[in-house]
């Protein structure tokens, strides 16, 4: 089979974007609850600062959290379908922060995330159709299956630890971007013998 035609191909076109969009925010909420004392692949790690001037600092800090919540959604497979979900709003919520600070070439860049997320929901749109069907008995018949539930608490762990430390990033001060950095490590270990032990079966 052609891997360039396809299921194949668009299957891994989703798991690039998922990755990459998770990532990106993952990391962009946590420098900015660090203002970029933390690895971060996009800006601005400054927006809480900024957003104070019109008394929208507590908003700034959602942004973040938010951010980091949707980034590690997405990156785990099994919850990548509700992530997606998620950042519709999240996504449409900057854009008109953006928009409205006339900030230059942001609001694009935000746009572009948005239409990456779009594709990625109608890429699963076999797991959301139900949103928009008057029957969902047979749903009810349909039992929830977990594999592996222990990879499940384990990539949760990894979120907690980094919830945690940029919650208490001014009592536990330099150490908080450290503590970030394990949970982050932690997942990174755990995606990788998620990734092993699929591989082995």
């Amino acid at each position: 089979m052609n891997f360039f035609s396809g299921q194949n191909f668009w299957k891994f076109i989703a798991g690039c974007i998922r990755f990459w969009l998770g990532l990106i925010l993952l990391t962009a909420g946590v420098a900015k609850m660090f203002n970029g004392h933390f690895i971060g692949i996009i800006g601005p790690v400054w927006l809480e600062y900024e957003l104070e001037k019109y008394n929208l600092g507590v908003y700034a800090i959602f942004i973040a959290y938010s951010q980091i919540v949707v980034g590690f959604m997405l990156l785990v497979k099994r919850f990548a379908t509700l992530g997606a979900i998620m950042a519709i709003p999240m996504f449409a919520n900057i854009l008109m922060v953006t928009i409205s600070l006339h900030w230059q070439g942001t609001p694009y860049v935000v746009a572009f995330f948005l239409l990456c997320n779009l594709y990625l929901l109608v890429y699963d749109f076999h797991k959301i159709k139900f949103l928009l069907t008057d029957e969902v008995a047979p749903l009810k018949e349909i039992p929830i299956k977990r594999h592996d539930i222990r990879l499940d608490v384990l990539y949760i762990i990894g979120l907690l630890i980094i919830l945690v430390a940029v919650s208490l990033r001014k009592l536990l001060d330099s150490f908080a971007p450290t503590l970030a950095y394990v949970g982050l490590g932690s997942f990174i270990l755990v995606y990788a013998y998620g990734y092993w032990k699929n591989k082995r079966a």
